[in-house]
């Protein structure tokens, strides 16, 4: 049932962080523990954040949530799930993940909550499906590098506020460093790189195929813009440290970058396969 506030009270965008929605979870965490199995909690934190939990009694956690840093927050929720399913506390984990993510969207905090219960940066739900099937292409050991160069994006986009310019140095960096390893010529990825190598396999890949073979020659383009684009957010030595781009431009250029990324895992397999 939705309240007052919900429906009338003009409703800004997504915020990092909520005094309100702090105080929530840490009702929630009073409601989901016992004086028994705080202690356990208490030292399960603390072992996996490196922080001292000011931790007792129930009614304690609370204070805590209000007090503690965001990443320390945020980590929690991920934690405390952790030790319920542990301790075979189904019934517990199912309430702490349905009510978490109840409180997030009510108190509109800028993140999701996964299956998992681990938190990521609410950027769109599109950026989301996007970012998990590149995920799922990466899971190859010859894709060890790019893989921990994309892993970084979320955690650039976590920080407070959200580090955009990094964040578009990873994916570029993953988009890199599968295209050299395609490529081990190319000394590094840029536009005239891309139009030299990667024109000859879209014309292997798509021999027999005329209409495909425009449309990827389309999309080569698209991709030799977006490495121009991303060149302006890129650190050369002797340069001058580029400002933080605008956040939706950020996003726009992850995007994009994760889509091409998941398109060279496409080619580089395809004419792996290839006798």
């Amino acid at each position: 049932m939705s309240r007052y506030s919900q429906l009338y009270i003009d409703q800004a965008g997504p915020v990092p962080d909520s005094p309100r929605a702090r105080r929530r979870v840490g009702k929630l965490m009073e409601r989901v523990t016992t004086d028994d199995t705080t202690p356990e909690l208490r030292d399960l934190l603390e072992r996996e954040l490196g922080i001292r939990v000011k931790a007792t009694y129930n009614i304690e956690w609370i204070a805590f949530c209000e007090k503690c840093d965001i990443r320390d927050f945020l980590d929690c929720i991920t934690l405390a799930n952790t030790f319920f399913v542990k301790r075979g506390q189904s019934a517990g984990a199912r309430i702490w993940q349905q009510e978490v993510r109840r409180i997030f969207t009510e108190e509109r905090l800028a993140y999701e909550i996964d299956e998992s219960c681990v938190v990521h940066p609410a950027v769109d739900q599109e950026f989301q499906r996007n970012r998990r099937s590149t995920l799922a292409g990466l899971q190859n050991a010859r894709y060890s590098n790019s893989l921990a160069a994309f892993e970084r994006i979320s955690d650039q986009l976590a920080e407070q506020p959200p580090n955009g310019k990094d964040a578009w140095r990873a994916i570029f960096s993953a988009v890199e460093g599968l295209f050299r390893l395609m490529f081990p010529s190319a000394p590094q990825l840029n536009a005239g790189a891309a139009e030299t190598h990667l024109g000859s396999i879209i014309q292997q890949t798509h021999a027999n195929d005329a209409t495909a073979m425009r449309a990827a020659n389309k999309q080569l383009a698209s991709f030799r813009g977006w490495i121009d684009s991303s060149h302006n957010y890129r650190h050369e030595q002797g340069s001058e440290e580029p400002v933080q781009p605008p956040i939706d431009l950020a996003i726009l250029a992850i995007s994009n970058g994760t889509a091409f990324l998941r398109w060279l895992i496409y080619l580089d397999q395809a004419n792996s396969a290839k006798p």
